[in-house]
C-alpha cells in the first residue's frame, strides 16, 4: 500500500508542476498585455528596473503556483506538507537549474525571487486545498 502512496504522491507532483505552467502562461500574458497598455504599447527590459513591475511579475507567479499546489492537493492530500516540500523543492530546483545552465530569461535575482515566489504560491494552494478537504469532512461527517 505504501508504494501507491508513492506513486499518487508522483503524480501529484507532477500535476502542480503541470498546471502551475498552464496557469503561469495565460497569467503572464495577461499582465504583459496590461504592462504594455500602460507604458505606451511599448514592452522592454527596462520595465524589469521598476520594483512594481517586478512585483507584479513575482505575485502572478505566486498566484499561478498556488494553482498548481491546489491542483496537486485533488491527487493527494493526504500528506499536506510532505506536499507542500516536495512541490516547493522541485520549483525551486527547476529555477536553479535554469540559473545553472544560463537560460534564465531575467537576472539572477529576479529568477530566485520567482522560485520563492512558487515557493509561497504552492503552500498556499496546498493550503488551501488541506482546508478544503478537512472542511467538507468534517461537514458531512467523514473525516
Amino acid at each position: 500500500m505504501a508504494g501507491r502512496t508513492y506513486v499518487r504522491c508522483a503524480i501529484s507532483v507532477l500535476t502542480g508542476l503541470w498546471m502551475t505552467v498552464g496557469a503561469a502562461v495565460p497569467i503572464g500574458y495577461v499582465i504583459l498585455r496590461l504592462l504594455r497598455s500602460r507604458n505606451g504599447g511599448e514592452l522592454g527590459p527596462e520595465l524589469l528596473g521598476r520594483p512594481a513591475v517586478i512585483l507584479v511579475l513575482l505575485a502572478g507567479y505566486a498566484a499561478a503556483a498556488a494553482i498548481g499546489g491546489w491542483a496537486a492537493g485533488w491527487v493527494t492530500i493526504e500528506k499536506p506538507r510532505r506536499l507542500a516540500l516536495l512541490l516547493s523543492g522541485s520549483h525551486v530546483g527547476t529555477w536553479v537549474f535554469v540559473l545553472a545552465a544560463g537560460a534564465a530569461p531575467f537576472a539572477p535575482g529576479i529568477t530566485m525571487g520567482l522560485a520563492a515566489a512558487a515557493v509561497l504560491g504552492t503552500i498556499a494552494g496546498v493550503s488551501a486545498r488541506a482546508w478544503q478537504v478537512g472542511r467538507w469532512s468534517r461537514a458531512t461527517g467523514t473525516g
